[in-house]
């Protein structure tokens, strides 16, 4: 009990200048930022995480980095974080292993509203530097070896610059980053209320280790955000999609290592080809209103709420799923033959009603920052980690060419979240 007690003192007894709440990607990344524009100052930065370092989705990611987006800001964001990803030594203070296997995109046909969209963002990307351009079928055909079945109707596009990470890859370079930059990391510490100031700053995190007193908070909490910030009347609209993920065992004979990403809209699908062996897929975030809608019903009507990521049931699979999952990638690659099942797992996209990241300053709460990530968290945490440092430490917006506007959670305040569902709002370009 002495030690419990006396570990308990210790933490009551810090003040940091800012606390993260959350221990993903972005938490993690955040941390690192703001510690190094600190530079010697002895002031401390501390991670609040309710399980253990990456225990949440961070470590289900698919790890795919890409650059196109329907959002020309969020892509010229993406471009800036892959290169980051590249050489991610002078940031985080740790380097990470990884694959430009480029990406394929799969469209639906060459005529009607969906090919204009495609050729829009098409030119979108070209206008940001990002090489994403339609290709021939033979093109399709050289880069996957033939492994892929192309269709008359479909139109392709390949992305060159994309990346392949590994999750647990990710996890370690965290956790080595996290000693190198002297980050507390405050493990199985859940937080339960706020203290705020006459100014409704919040001065100290109420924990299940005691009080934390902080200058800064950084929200990194991704699908516990809404019910963490409830109790000081913030509204976050974030809601958790459920995606399956699935691995199969192929032989280079079928699909070969060296095949680009698949992003296929089609079956609504991607696939890659990783750790020697394995194909594996899962499904895109859905981006159909009603769809949106109901997740933030089920969000409502859910008593564990994001806690459900946790739940042993989430890695389980029923043979809907498998036979569904089965179907795309017989119809995508017919020289596979029946897929050997390898595995598969629940994840989930931490989505808002607009599928847009949260990013920068409250509105209410002056030294509360919001970092998060919409289901896209990952390829973007070197660059939102950034961004987050320059709000706190450097007090100055990003440079010129990044405008977060777009992102702020200001587009939420006094607006009912069903104007996004009954509007087209939701229907971006093609990714």
């Amino acid at each position: 009990m002495g030690s419990l007690f006396e570990k308990e003192k210790a933490v009551m007894s810090k003040k940091y200048h800012t606390v993260v709440i959350g221990g993903g990607c972005l938490g993690a990344a955040c941390s690192f930022s703001i510690r190094r524009k600190l530079g010697n100052k002895a002031e401390k930065v501390a991670i609040v995480e309710k399980k253990v370092l990456g225990a949440g989705l961070s470590s289900r990611h698919s790890a795919i980095v890409r650059s196109a987006n329907a959002s020309p800001m969020a892509a010229r964001m993406a471009k800036i974080a892959t290169q980051y990803w590249k050489n991610l030594q002078p940031i985080w203070g740790v380097d990470i292993p990884f694959e430009q296997s480029g990406a394929i995109w799969i469209a639906e046909s060459h005529s009607g509203k969906s090919s204009k969209n495609w050729m829009d963002l098409e030119q979108a990307m070209q206008k940001e530097g990002i090489d994403f351009t339609m290709i021939s079928h033979q093109d399709v055909t050289e880069l996957t070896r033939n492994a892929v079945k192309i269709v008359p109707e479909e139109i392709y596009y390949y992305e060159p610059d994309v990346l392949q990470l590994d999750s647990p890859q990710i996890l370690n370079a965290m956790q080595t980053a996290a000693q190198k930059n002297n980050i507390d990391i405050l493990e199985h510490c859940e937080v339960f209320d706020f203290e705020q100031d006459t100014r409704n700053d919040i001065t100290a995190l109420h924990t299940s280790q005691g009080k934390i007193l902080t200058k800064h908070v950084v929200n990194a909490a991704g699908g516990w955000s809404s019910e963490l910030f409830a109790g000081i009347g913030l509204r976050i609209p974030v809601a958790l999609e459920p995606v399956y993920a699935a691995n199969f065992l192929v032989s280079v004979n079928d699909i070969p290592e060296s095949m680009p990403i698949i992003a296929d809209y089609v079956n609504q699908a991607y696939f890659r080809r990783w750790r020697g062996s394995i194909l594996h897929m899962h499904q895109p975030r859905r981006r159909n209103a009603k769809d949106i809608a109901r997740s933030f019903s089920r969000a409502a009507m859910n008593p564990d709420g994001a806690n459900v990521i946790y739940d042993a049931l989430s890695f389980n699979v029923n043979h809907q799923q498998l036979d569904n999952y089965l179907g795309k990638i017989i119809s995508r690659f017919p020289r596979i033959g029946k897929p050997v099942y390898a595995g598969g797992y629940h994840s989930f996209f931490d989505i808002t009603p607009d599928l847009k990241f949260i990013l920068g300053s409250d509105t209410r709460v002056s030294n509360l920052y919001h970092c998060l990530g919409a289901g896209q968290a990952l390829k973007y945490a070197p660059i939102f980690g950034e961004i987050i440092a320059e709000l706190i430490v450097e007090k100055r917006m990003p440079a010129d060419s990044i405008d977060i506007e777009e992102f702020s959670i200001a587009r939420f305040a006094d607006k009912d979240l069903s104007e996004y569902w009954r509007s087209d709002s939701l229907q971006p370009s093609a990714l």
